[in-house]
C-alpha cells in the first residue's frame, strides 16, 4: 500500500517507545548515563519527525474539494487498484483518497465506478459520457462520434493522447449541427504576428496533431514534441495565446461569437506558429478553434481558454 500503513504502524511504535523512555530518564540517576539517555531521547524524537514527513508525504494532497470534476472509471475483470493507478500515472494511495467509500483496497470488484485524481475541465453545454471498450482509440471515437482528438483530450484531461484504457469514462460533446456554418457572418478579423516560421522539414503526423491551439507553454510544448519542434521561448502567455499550423501556412484569423475561424493554406514543408493577443477576446473562457483551407473546408477542431 505504497508504505503508508507500514509508516503509520511504525510511527504508533515508537510513540508507545517514548513513554517507556520517559520512564527510563526518570530511573536513570548517575551523571554520565544521564548524558546517553538525553542522547537516546533526541534520537527517538528526531526519528518521530522524520516519520512524521514521511506519511505527510505519503498522504500527498488533501482530497479535491466537492465542487471539482474527476475522471471515473469502471473496474475491469481481473483489475486491481495498483494496476489502475499506474495505467492513469498516479498511486494507490491517491486512488483511496479520492474513493473513500473503498473499505478493503485488495477486493475491488469489477463493474464498480471509481473517481480518479485527474481533474477535468467545465463540460461542454451538450455533451455525453461513453465507456471505453476494448480495442476502442480517440481516432476511432472521432469517427464514431463526429468529433476531434482534440476536443476528447480537453475535455477528458488525457495527457498521452495514444493512450486510453477499456473501463475508461470519456465525455463525449455533442457534434454540431455545422449546415449553418457557411451563413455566419464574420464578425471581426483578428490580428496576429508569426511567433516562428519554416519551410524546411516534412513532418509525419495526423491532421489533429497538425493543427492546434495552445493558451499556456506545456500545451504548446506537448503539439511541438510530437514534432521534436523547439519551443520558441519568447512567448508571453499572459498576454498571447498560441495558433500552430504544421505544413500549413495560417493565412487569416476571425472571430465569430465565441469562435475562431483559422484560415489555412496548405504547404509541402515546415510549420506556421502565431500569437494572438488576448485582449482582442471581450470575454473569457472557452474558444472554439475552426481550422478551414480558403474555400471553408473544415479540417480540424480544437479548443482554447482565453
Amino acid at each position: 500500500m505504497d508504505g503508508i500503513f507500514l509508516a503509520r504502524e511504525i510511527r504508533n511504535r515508537e510513540r508507545e517507545l517514548n513513554s517507556l523512555y520517559k520512564r527510563l530518564d526518570q530511573q536513570v540517576t548517575d551523571g554520565n548515563l544521564q548524558n546517553l539517555v538525553n542522547q537516546l531521547r533526541q534520537h527517538q524524537s528526531q526519528q518521530l519527525s522524520q516519520l512524521d514527513e514521511l506519511i505527510k508525504g505519503l498522504e500527498g494532497p488533501r482530497p479535491f474539494p466537492p465542487t471539482v470534476r474527476l475522471a471515473r472509471h469502471v473496474v475491469q475483470q481481473g483489475e486491481t487498484l495498483s494496476q489502475i493507478a499506474s495505467q492513469y500515472n498516479t498511486t494507490v494511495a491517491n486512488l483511496l483518497r479520492v474513493n473513500p467509500d473503498i473499505d478493503d483496497p485488495d477486493m475491488i470488484q469489477a463493474g464498480k465506478t471509481i473517481r480518479l485524481p485527474i481533474i477535468l475541465p467545465p463540460s461542454p453545454e451538450c455533451y455525453f459520457e461513453y465507456e471505453v471498450k476494448r480495442g476502442d482509440t480517440l481516432f476511432k471515437l472521432t469517427q464514431q462520434f463526429n468529433t476531434t482528438v482534440n476536443e476528447l483530450v480537453y475535455y477528458n484531461s488525457i495527457k498521452d493522447p495514444d493512450l486510453i484504457y477499456p473501463g475508461q469514462i470519456l465525455i463525449i460533446p455533442c457534434p454540431e449541427d455545422e449546415t449553418s456554418d457557411d451563413d455566419k457572418e464574420i464578425s471581426e478579423e483578428l490580428t496576429f504576428n508569426t511567433l516562428d516560421r519554416s519551410n524546411a522539414n516534412n513532418y509525419s503526423g495526423s491532421i489533429e496533431e497538425k493543427l492546434f491551439a495552445a493558451s499556456t507553454r506545456a500545451q504548446l510544448r506537448r503539439a511541438l514534441n510530437n514534432f521534436n519542434i523547439r519551443v520558441p521561448t519568447r512567448v508571453n502567455f499572459n498576454t498571447d495565446i498560441v495558433i500552430g499550423a504544421i505544413e500549413y501556412d495560417i493565412e487569416n484569423l476571425y472571430l465569430e461569437d465565441r469562435r475562431i475561424r483559422v484560415v489555412v493554406d496548405r504547404k509541402a514543408r515546415g510549420y506556421h506558429l502565431v500569437t494572438v493577443p488576448r485582449d482582442q477576446f471581450r470575454e473569457q473562457g472557452s474558444y472554439r478553434v475552426y481550422f478551414v483551407t480558403r474555400d471553408n473546408r473544415t479540417l480540424d477542431r480544437d479548443r482554447v481558454n482565453i
